[in-house]
């Protein structure tokens, strides 16, 4: 009879544990929706070559998990969180990569557009703290997000891909307008 009570509070404990870690990593969040799924990101290498990739085919690819956030011209700020993503560097590996002297397009499904300049893909930007103070940081990466936290990032910050400045370090800052949402074009540009 206790052997019987100890293993009935054995498999208790165990189901407990396993619905815990179920509910804390929450899998049914990481599912994509019919938005996310049709989702398509050109790649466009600087000899004019083309990719495509789905949301899916980019998750696959190399991640990197950062901190960071943006504060807008007005002051409004977002962040900081942790993101995951692809580096625009591991993109444009996808097309020929990017050399020193090249630009980075990005585009957005609204018809907004960046460009950036080799030192800011490979992560040279001011940052900034909390209070808007300009602070030193360490290493930066360029990279196209598609996870805040541990959940799919949210639509209104951009989903299924926006492009962010984030590094090891927390609680730092970049200028907004750098931090384009919903991209659907990546165009390694020769100068």
């Amino acid at each position: 009879m206790r052997k019987d009570r100890s293993k009935i509070i054995l498999a208790i404990g165990v189901l407990l544990i396993a619905a815990s870690i179920v509910l804390y990593l929450k899998p049914w969040q990481m599912l994509m929706d019919d938005e996310t799924k049709a989702w398509r990101l050109t790649l466009v290498g600087k000899d004019g070559t083309e990719k495509i990739l789905s949301v899916k085919e980019i998750t696959s690819l190399p991640s990197y998990r950062g901190n960071g956030g943006f504060f807008s011209t007005v002051g409004v700020i977002c962040g900081p969180y942790e993101y995951t993503g692809v580096t625009l560097e591991e993109l444009g590996r996808q097309v020929g990569g990017i050399d020193p002297g090249d630009a980075v397009m990005v585009s957005a499904k609204d018809g907004y557009s960046a460009v950036l300049s080799y030192e800011q893909v490979m992560g040279e930007f001011i940052t900034y703290d909390t209070d808007l103070r300009e602070v030193p940081h360490g290493e930066l990466k360029t990279v196209l997000i598609y996870r805040e936290g541990r959940r799919p990032l949210p639509h209104e910050a951009g989903k299924p891909l926006r492009l962010a400045i984030i590094g090891p370090g927390k609680g730092l800052l970049t200028e907004g307008s750098h931090w384009v949402k919903w991209i659907n074009r990546v165009e390694i540009l020769k100068r």
